[in-house]
């Protein structure tokens, strides 16, 4: 087991390793790209690893002046499940494949929709309604405001290409 009071340092400490690693991943592996195709994965990379390190440096910080005391019982750690703990690791690199195969709207819409009712979270109606308004309003401000256009995934566009729905 842990050596910590509440059991859970050395789960922390795994959990920052590999969200290190994998921002490390995002931002070494983008700078093959173009300038205008790795600006993002850039930001995101960076910000991770910033946040990661912080997140590490308050860890180690919070676990040499705790003190022995408990987890209350209504801390919602105190609370959390396999499933919601399983959802919290594999959300990015299961959007990140969906992302790949289906494209943004179908992978944003998935996502939007299935990992909040995996983590517990009940209103439905608001769910389906906040998510089908970010994916439509992102749809229309990346092509038509920001001129990028959103990536279809290999699946889309094979069935574009399958279909002939690409302007030559």
């Amino acid at each position: 087991m842990s050596t910590d009071s509440r059991g859970y340092w050395r789960e922390e400490i795994t959990l920052i390793a590999i969200l290190f690693a994998f921002f490390i991943g995002i931002v070494a592996l983008s700078y093959h790209l173009p300038f205008d195709a790795r600006l993002f994965p850039l930001v995101i990379g960076s910000a991770g690893i910033l946040l990661t390190l912080a997140i590490a440096i308050e860890e180690v910080r919070q676990r040499a002046a705790r003190d022995a005391s408990t987890v209350d019982d209504d801390d919602p750690a105190a609370k959390a499940d396999w499933p919601r703990y399983a959802t919290a690791l594999l959300a990015a690199p299961a959007f990140g494949l969906a992302f790949w195969l289906i494209g943004f709207i179908l992978a944003s819409l998935a996502a939007m929709l299935l990992i909040p009712v995996l983590m517990g979270y009940a209103n439905r109606r608001q769910l389906v309604v906040t998510a089908l308004l970010t994916v439509a309003i992102l749809a229309l401000i990346g092509p038509y405001l920001l001129n990028v256009d959103l990536p279809h995934g290999l699946v889309g566009d094979w069935l574009i290409d399958k279909l002939a729905l690409r302007a030559s």
